[in-house]
Formats: structure tokens, sequence, C-alpha cells
């Protein structure tokens, strides 16, 4: 990982280690998202399902510092993003010189007040600095249980109300998980298992545990390299598809089986996929790893499965798909469009800042967080960039996440989480 100055290197490994910003639905193909379903749950990393796209009934449009629903401060330092299911946000952190003590915490949706928190010792411990994660994997959410995973090399099961339902050490079964920086990679939910990416520098796996004992589904060892990316889950549900440390993968999601690879490429370590059913969508620091590949394939990929080149490199969020567009932002901040057939540039827009989290689309918007704290709105359109709101929050670290549903936008930045958005009565 390169980067020209000091503070945006500190910011990269943050970020690289979080990308908690916040999956497969029609919203994968930018298709229609129906208004009047709504939507109570934010269930994992970039929103589970509905990758980065959220179907509540309502979202705000502005906000400032006077005007937020509420301010809650956790016990320790999350990069990671919320969860929500049904009034209740889920939050991990960490805390102490050596990250020593982990936190999982429940917190009322309507007024910010801790319903919860459960502390634990950490499995591992690492040194506190800049360079390295602090509570960036984010957790995930379903109808029985909450799973989080932590750069400790803990994975935990709880229920609702914080029971502890089961517990692993990962370290302690296959390798220190120390080094590079920390772990960034988040819980993916299928229908069937809890699933998690470990990318360090002697060995990779992609594993898959049973939600209701955490005792392994499967366990695929993949070729070693450092990543903080996030598996996605495609369209059919039945696929996986892991970026990450040089290659594009598709597992079987039922075996965990490698059913195609798309190799040589650089860079491809922090964002996590888009995907369609037709295309795999990945971004990266290096210039060569923004790109579109067909899906379909099987086995070693070659040059034709090559759709498009972005030219040029994305920051730590991930490249999206909204409605007629791809979005991109580069590490200067700036907001790209592309053409989702061909990667053409539609346009380009000048963000106030650099954003760590993945935009997201919501009805005819598109929210862009910066790790600054102010938040623009654009209109969700191919033809121009069309600024509808600039709002800003003051914020003493920076935003790395986000959680949606119905008249509520909750915002992570450090030990400080946001609630903008009012009821409606």
């Amino acid at each position: 990982m390169t980067l020209i100055v000091l503070q945006t290197f500190r910011g990269a490994l943050a970020a690289a280690l979080t990308l908690a910003v916040a999956g497969a639905a029609a919203a994968h193909n930018g298709g229609d998202v129906d208004p009047a379903r709504g939507a109570t749950r934010w269930t994992g990393f970039r929103g589970g399902m509905d990758v980065n796209v959220s179907r509540a009934a309502r979202l705000p449009l502005t906000w400032n510092d006077e005007s937020v629903t509420w301010r809650a401060t956790t016990a320790g330092f999350g990069q990671s993003s919320p969860v929500i299911w049904d009034g209740t946000v889920f939050l991990t952190s960490v805390e102490g010189a050596m990250k020593e003590t982990i936190h999982v915490t429940a917190l009322g949706l309507e007024d910010g007040a801790e319903r919860w928190r459960r502390t634990f010792e950490a499995a591992e411990e690492f040194e506190w600095n800049d360079y390295v994660s602090k509570g960036a994997p984010t957790p995930a959410v379903d109808a029985e249980r909450l799973y989080a995973f932590f750069a400790s090399g803990d994975l935990m099961a709880l229920t609702h109300d914080g029971e502890t339902v089961w517990r692993r050490t990962l370290g302690a079964e296959y390798g220190t998980v120390g080094g590079n920086h920390g772990v960034g990679n988040s819980v993916l939910l299928t229908d069937s298992a809890v699933v998690v990416l470990l990318a360090r520098r002697t060995y990779s796996y992609l594993l898959a545990v049973d939600p209701i004992t955490g005792k392994n589904r499967w366990k695929t060892d993949r070729e070693p390299g450092v990543a903080w990316s996030t598996p996605v889950l495609a369209p059919s549900g039945d696929e996986i598809v892991v970026s990450a440390s040089g290659r594009i993968e598709g597992f079987d999601a039922g075996s965990g089986e490698r059913l195609w690879v798309y190799e040589d490429l650089d860079g491809n370590n922090v964002a996590s996929p888009t995907v369609t059913r037709d295309l795999v969508i990945v971004g990266g620091l290096a210039v060569e790893a923004n790109l579109a590949i067909r899906r379909g394939g099987t086995g070693a990929l070659g040059p034709s499965s090559l759709v498009w080149n972005a030219g040029s490199a994305s920051n730590f969020a991930s490249p999206f798909l909204y409605r007629d567009c791809v979005y991109w932002v580069n590490p200067a901040g700036a907001a790209r469009c592309l053409a989702p057939e061909s990667g053409a540039v539609q346009w380009t827009h000048r963000l106030p800042a650099s954003t760590w989290a993945t935009p997201l689309g919501h009805q005819d918007h598109v929210y862009f967080f910066t790790q600054e704290g102010v938040t623009q709105v654009l209109r969700a359109s191919a033809e121009a960039p069309e600024v509808v709101a600039t709002n800003h929050l003051s914020v003493d670290a920076p935003v790395t996440g986000f959680a949606v549903v119905d008249d509520a936008i909750v915002i992570r930045a450090g030990t400080e989480v946001i609630r903008v958005g009012q009821p409606v009565e």
C-alpha cells in the first residue's frame, strides 16, 4: 500500500482495515427499489443483500449538528459499520493499549440509549496505533442472532439480547491473525452459513460456519496475500465472490469449491466487489485493478473475460452500481459515474473530501459520506452531477460506515454514533 503523505497513509490503513462503511437482489443490477416496502433492517456490511441500496420509505436529505436526532458514545473505538434489526442498532468496538478488550453493544434506534453491552477478553492482543485496524470488521445480523468478528481472531454469535451462543478463536485454530495492519474483512451471511475471509501474508482461507452451532460447514484455502476486502454473495445466492490479493475468485456457496479465478491483478486489497447477474466489478488502489469481468466462466479466466477497465484508481470505498451508474471515488475525492456496459466515464464530480464508506443509493439520490463528516447528496443520474444537499457534521474521527432504515441514517465515526433523520409522527 503506497500513499504519498503520512496522513493519507494512516487514513489508508485505518479505512482499509474497516471499509466499514457498510451481499443479493435486484439492487445488484441497479434495479428499481420499491419505496412502499420500507426498511427496518440493515443486516451487514454494505447493507446485506441489497448492496449499498436502501429500500427505506424515506431518508433525510439535509442535516447538521443542531438537527441530529441523537449522538451516542461507545465503549472503545470502532471502524466497523453499525447494523440494525427492527429498532436495535448493534455495534462492535475495541479498547485498551493492546486492544485487549472487545465490545459488542446494542443501542435503541429511537433514542440512542444503551440497551446492553457484552465485553470479552481478546483472544490475541495487538498494539494500538494508527497503522493497525481498530474494531474494523462489520458484524452481521439475522432474525435470531448477531455475528461478530474481530481482528483478534474472535468470531462469535450472540442473541439479540446479548447472550453468547458460541465463540471461536480462529488464531488458535488456524494460526495467528496478526501482522499486516490488522484485519478488516467483515462478516458475510448466506442462506446457510456465516462466512469470513482471512487473507494474510503467509496464509489465506475462506471459512463458512453453521450459524446455530459455529461449527465448520467448509473451509477453503487460498493463495496467501494480504487483503481487507469482504466477500460478496452473487444475486443467485449460490456463489461467493472474493476480490483480494491479486485475484478475483468465485466459490460455490454450499461447498466452498472454487469455480473460477481471474488472476494477475495488483492492488485489489481493500475495496469489495459488486456482483450483478452479468458482471463482477472490482476496485483497488492500483489503476489496473479497477475493472469489470464477465460472469459465467469456469476455471482460469483469460483476457476474453475482461469487459472494461475503469482507467483510474479507487479509494477505500467499493465501486457500486445504482441505476445507470457505477459509482467510483478515487483517493483524491473525485466521484465518477461510469456506464455499466462499457465503463465509459459519464461525468466526474469533486466531493468535499475523500470517502472511506461506499456511497448509498436511495430512490432518486446517491449519498457520499466523506471521511471528514460532510455528506454530499447527488441526484441519481448519468446525465450530469447535480448536488442536492451538502450536510456538515462535526466528528473527531473519520466516518467509516453507516446503516440506513426508514427515516434514519446512523453514522459511525470512531467512538461516536450519530443518528440523523426524525421518526414520522
